[in-house]
């Protein structure tokens, strides 16, 4: 079947300073927003050295870097409503609503993946996961791990989905440990830092009730120190909301975030509410273009 995908030169026509990178939140799909966001700067020739991201952000980011505008865009165009997208069927049979092996398997053969150009690509692409027996953020480097089990790692939601094994190691949603990895860029000498959030300003998470304590202590009766990070990630997600804002007003890092009120949730299929979020990516990036050049040059 053909594609509408618009495949970029080989080359950057505009490379970003070798000190600069782009981090991604995750959020299922609204990660759609970011979609916007990235095919904004591939059409824009601008190609950051340093990529990093958890979950929906990281895997939507892996079309950024093999140049392939619009790919994103496509999938969720063709496969949102797809039971074999998206079910809760598919929970009861493989552990996870969205279905893991369709997509991270069957759907780059469907709408390709330009596997030679990611390897190709000079970028540093870190995927965040969380370690299931240290509880701790750990992130994974292109060619650590085969790309594909690495992404589905990421994106593997706690209480409702299976652990991923890759490399030996059982593995969660990055966004557990680090769902803003800013301060790693940072640690990796990422000076000029580009947020892409999937929530409006001003979004804190709410601390869990006693029934989703309790489900997590029996779950990971066998993994306590996973069981202690899920019951602190209201915390490690405000706080670290809290540090990048911070950071933010400091101007040591400039953010995009949705201009417009959110109706997408982490499981949205509805193509237009889809659409609406992309595009408001797509828009919000356009409308801080300028903001940005002058951040990176600074």
């Amino acid at each position: 079947m053909k594609t509408n995908l618009h495949i970029l030169p080989k080359e950057p026509t505009l490379p970003a300073p070798p000190d600069s990178g782009l981090i991604l939140e995750g959020g299922g799909m609204r990660g759609q927003y970011a979609s916007g966001v990235m095919d904004w700067l591939l059409q824009k020739g601008l190609r950051f050295p340093y990529v990093i991201g958890v979950s929906a952000g990281i895997s939507n980011a892996a079309s950024y870097v093999s140049g392939q505008a619009g790919r994103n865009h496509e999938i969720f165009t063709r496969f949102a409503g797809d039971p074999r997208y998206f079910s809760w069927r598919n929970l009861w049979r493989q552990g996870n609503p969205f279905g893991m092996e369709f997509i991270y398997k069957d759907l780059p053969r469907f709408i390709p993946f330009d596997f030679e150009a990611f390897e190709r690509s000079p970028a540093r692409f870190r995927i965040g996961v969380t370690d299931c027996m240290t509880g701790d953020a750990v992130f994974l480097e292109k060619g650590e791990a085969p790309l594909l089990d690495a992404l589905l790692a990421s994106s593997s939601l706690p209480l409702i989905g299976r652990m991923a094994r890759v490399n030996g190691r059982l593995y969660l949603d990055g966004g557990i440990c680090a769902p803003i990895p800013f301060e790693q860029a940072w640690v990796e000498g990422v000076r000029r830092r580009v947020v892409v959030l999937t929530r409006n300003r001003g979004f804190r998470k709410k601390k869990p009730g006693r029934g989703v304590k309790a489900l997590i202590a029996v779950k990971y009766r066998r993994f306590p120190a996973l069981a202690a990070a899920l019951e602190r990630q209201w915390k490690t997600y405000n706080q670290m909301l809290e540090a990048l804002e911070a950071e933010e007003k400091a101007e040591r890092v400039l953010v995009i975030r949705p201009s417009q009120p959110l109706k997408v949730g982490r499981y949205s299929q509805d193509q237009g509410e889809l659409e609406a979020l992309y595009q408001n990516g797509k828009a919000d990036a356009e409308a801080c273009g300028a903001k940005l050049f002058d951040f990176l040059s600074a």
